[in-house]
């Protein structure tokens, strides 16, 4: 059971690495649910951190079905972040009808050999999860974010089924907290958290180091 910490600046990511997160998750803007960090910082994080650090690849916040201008642009930074230390990126490209887009998911990954490949929430939003969870396998996709649909407390069940597929590793995430960490423990095989392990549930809040450890604690229990 792995523990994953968003990081949304480099000062987050100096304090992650004091603490015993296993993964961090760097992206900017999570008011928007996380985009694109800049150039500058990506490369920085990858040479600061010795925590594994998978980078969000995510233009704009209006949805996973993306223009050719939006995807073009989605190629360039897969560039840059392959040229980068950083262990892999977290990314979702969904077709009109709500599947995996597995055309432009392969060219996307064809850039970035040797790093780690995560899909993000855009997984939720796919009707055919089990399908999803196959096509994401064909791909190389490692690992998917995700709280099941719209509330996790809600999707213990469905999480539960997407982990005994046994195709992928399930990592909840969006709504994961102290009050409902030992539920969810149970059902997925990684977790990744954000507003719980800050000083306040506020994202301009400081990183808790203790918060973190309090939660792989639990974990390892």
């Amino acid at each position: 059971m792995t523990l994953e910490v968003i990081a949304t600046n480099i000062e987050d990511i100096k304090q992650i690495n004091k603490s015993q997160a296993d993964r961090i998750e760097f992206c900017f803007e999570l008011e928007r649910g996380g985009l694109t960090p800049s150039y500058e910082t990506i490369k920085q994080a990858g040479e600061i951190s010795s925590t594994p650090v998978n980078v969000m690849l995510r233009p704009h916040d209006r949805g996973y079905n993306y223009s050719d201008e939006d995807f073009n642009q989605m190629l360039i930074d897969a560039k840059y972040i392959a040229s980068t230390k950083v262990n892999g990126v977290v990314c979702g490209i969904l077709t009109p009808d709500k599947k995996i887009d597995q055309i432009r998911f392969k060219q996307i990954i064809d850039l970035l050999p040797g790093k780690q490949i995560v899909c993000h929430r855009a997984f939720q939003e796919v009707e055919d999860q089990i399908q999803g969870l196959k096509d994401l396998k064909a791909l190389g996709v490692e690992m998917v974010l995700t709280s099941g649909r719209d509330n996790i407390n809600e999707s213990l069940d469905l999480l539960k089924t997407l982990k005994e597929a046994n195709l992928v590793t399930i990592q909840a995430g969006g709504g994961v907290g102290f009050d409902n960490i030992q539920a969810i423990k149970q059902v997925v095989d990684a977790v990744h958290v954000g507003t719980a392990v800050r000083e306040t549930k506020s994202w301009l809040a400081p990183i808790s180091i203790e918060k973190i450890n309090q939660m792989q604690d639990i974990l390892s229990n």
